[in-house]
């Protein structure tokens, strides 16, 4: 703490296990210890005398909460005053957090900053506090609610709040429980070979009926070529026989067969007729686990993708809701012709039908 003497500046000292002082003015009490002879051994061996011994406090943010000094050993012959951090923590219950830029010092049980100082130089010098200067910006995250740190930039910048520089890298134990409900998934390694090594699919409804009493649409997505199909149907029912009709067209058209087959748990998948045609047809049937609907996100991901496009497409010809099967239809065309990133920009009906889109 810069105090009024030149000679009084204090320096943190992780090694030290007590407190020293060059002067004695440093000291509010003092007691002569210079008959004891006792000395002081420093780092390289050598034995410092010590002349006597107080106490001092340093003043906080909290002008109620003062860091207390106690033991302060009076040693003229020390260069510098230097605070024992271990006998700090103790005496008052504090715990002290060092950074490359300087050091703050909380209270231990409530976690209060008690004291922020910045540090250029070799040392860790304790400096005057200010107002407010006390006050980290990972205490102002959890005063005003756990906001994100581009909000607190701009309370900041106007200085409505003082702190130290804002870090955009700390990370919130508290946010990541409290905002985040679901832990990320871990992405399939699983890899299609072949075009219909493994065919995903998954079922979506409506809030609203279409004009054509359509309330859903199952969709079909093969893994390697990212081609899709999609089919409006009225009864969640109608999806083993749009699974036949699309099974039946590959085997005509490209002479292969669906070998493994990835949907949800719904009972528009998991039946008698499905289960029956997977094991006259040796194919292999996987579901993803109760509740987990991220084991099918590729499916999930693809109907996120379809409804943005037709939803868009009816906005921009400002046609009724109810037409969403049309719109839907040309956006599954539209899909399917586009470049995309993960195909090298080919689009999934070139590298299937080895043909440009028209």
């Amino acid at each position: 703490m810069s105090l009024t003497p030149p000679d009084s500046t204090w320096y943190m000292d992780t090694g030290a296990s007590s407190h020293t002082a060059a002067s004695q003015g440093n000291l509010l009490s003092y007691s002569n210890l210079s008959h004891l002879n006792q000395k002081l051994i420093v780092g390289s061996g050598q034995g410092i005398p010590i002349q006597g011994s107080g106490h001092t406090t340093l003043p906080t943010s909290h002008k109620q909460k003062p860091l207390n000094l106690n033991n302060v050993l009076h040693t003229p012959q020390i260069i510098k005053n230097l605070i024992s951090v271990r006998q700090l923590t103790t005496d008052n219950n504090v715990s002290v957090s060092f950074n490359p830029f300087g050091f703050s010092i909380f209270d231990f049980q409530t976690g209060i900053s008690l004291m922020r100082c910045n540090s250029l130089g070799d040392l860790y010098t304790v400096t005057s506090p200010s107002h407010f200067a006390g006050l980290t910006s990972s205490l102002w995250h959890r005063r005003l609610g756990h906001p994100s740190s581009s909000i607190l930039q701009s309370p900041h910048k106007n200085k409505l709040i003082s702190s130290e520089q804002l870090s955009t890298k700390t990370i919130c134990n508290s946010c990541v429980f409290g905002k985040h409900v679901k832990l990320p998934f871990n992405s399939s390694k699983n890899v299609a070979l072949m075009p219909f090594d493994i065919l995903h699919s998954d079922l979506w409804t409506s809030p609203i009926l279409s004009s054509s009493g359509n309330r859903y649409y199952v969709l079909f997505l093969d893994d390697y070529f990212d081609f899709l199909w999609t089919f409006p149907i009225s009864n969640k029912s109608q999806v083993f026989e749009m699974f036949i009709s699309l099974s039946n067209q590959i085997r005509t058209q490209f002479s292969q067969t669906v070998k493994c087959f990835q949907c949800d748990n719904g009972r528009e998948y998991n039946n008698s007729l499905f289960h029956k045609y997977c094991v006259d047809n040796g194919l292999i049937f996987r579901f993803s686990c109760p509740h987990t609907s991220s084991q099918n996100g590729k499916a999930e991901r693809k109907i996120h993708t379809i409804n943005n496009m037709f939803r868009t497409l009816l906005a921009h010809s400002s046609v009724p809701p109810s037409f969403w099967h049309h719109a839907f239809q040309m956006a599954t065309y539209l899909l399917n012709i586009l470049p995309q990133k993960n195909l090298a920009n080919y689009s999934p009906t070139q590298l299937l039908y080895h043909l440009d889109p028209s």
